[in-house]
């Protein structure tokens, strides 16, 4: 069926409040052609079906469309909270706050409140900050559903319930790694401690660190890792990922064990020239991605 005809069957459907029909043909409409007009009715139609997950994540591919219009906008706020993505829009709404009138500030973060208030009638919030205040308590699995459920959190409920999980050896170095990269992401001022993968603590504000690809050491290894001979091209992407997840441990400090970017890269893909003290390292970094695997 032509992308049109799809487009025009979609939007009958949706007038009949059949949404699982309507979201099947306007699904292959955007398929074929993806505009905002097609978008918005097939997030009218997930909607319907009470998908917020889906819905949320098809709103973000004309994100700006749905923040310049506020009944749009009011819609994606209140499905992001039904997705349990809290704390992003929340954070979305006080960067366009700068941008909104008095009067449009109230009435958003009244739908806010309001929302959430709803959403968390359905919900145990306290069973979940509790999780999160003691993840050491938890096996590694269990620690990464964790986090990942705390974005139904707020900002304030979040950046509270995690400074013991900052210096907790048991909580996994990623897990301690995505908390302390969310507080970055949160822009929060205020001093942790953090453990770092080599043992030691150290005092960060989050919000001045940087991301990862930001960092100077991290574009050198990429550079090494394209002129290395001894990996083909198709082999060069599931390194880095490798690299990166490992780098993930050394977070923020990626300079901690090893300053040379030259000696770090062969440390972080365990070349067979290293020394003793080296092999111990790589080894640990291996044992703590296994763990993670699992």
């Amino acid at each position: 069926m032509e992308q049109e005809k799809l487009y025009e069957a979609g939007c009958a459907a949706l007038e009949k409040s059949d949404f699982s029909q309507a979201k099947e043909l306007l699904l292959q409409a955007y398929q074929a052609k993806k505009t905002f007009k097609v978008n918005y009715l097939l997030f009218t139609a997930l909607k319907g079906l009470r998908d917020h997950q889906m819905a949320s994540l098809l709103a973000e591919d004309y994100l700006l469309d749905y923040l310049r219009d506020d009944q749009k906008l009011t819609e994606y706020v209140t499905e992001m909270i039904y997705a349990g993505k809290v704390r992003k829009i929340e954070m979305t709404l006080n960067l366009m706050s700068g941008f909104m009138s008095a009067k449009e500030k109230d009435n958003f973060m009244r739908l806010f409140d309001q929302t959430l208030a709803t959403v968390r009638t359905q919900t145990d919030v306290n069973t979940l900050t509790k999780k999160l205040k003691h993840l050491g308590a938890l096996d590694i699995l269990e620690q990464r559903q964790v986090f990942e459920a705390s974005g139904s959190l707020t900002i304030a409920e979040f950046v509270e319930s995690v400074s013991a999980d900052l210096v907790d050896e048991d909580v996994h170095p990623l897990v301690r790694a995505a908390i302390l990269d969310e507080l970055r992401y949160l822009g929060s001022e205020k001093t942790v401690t953090y453990l770092l993968f080599t043992g030691e603590k150290q005092d960060f504000v989050p919000g001045d660190l940087k991301e990862l690809d930001d960092y100077m050491m991290y574009q050198r290894l990429v550079a090494l890792l394209e002129a290395d001979l001894e990996y083909a091209a198709d082999q060069k992407t599931q390194i880095l990922a490798e690299l990166k997840l490992k780098l993930q441990l050394l977070y923020p400090k990626l300079t901690a064990p090893f300053a040379d970017p030259e000696k770090l890269y062969a440390v972080l893909l365990g070349k067979s020239d290293l020394e003793a003290q080296e092999r111990e390292f790589a080894q640990a970094l291996e044992n703590s991605l296994a763990q993670w695997m699992v």
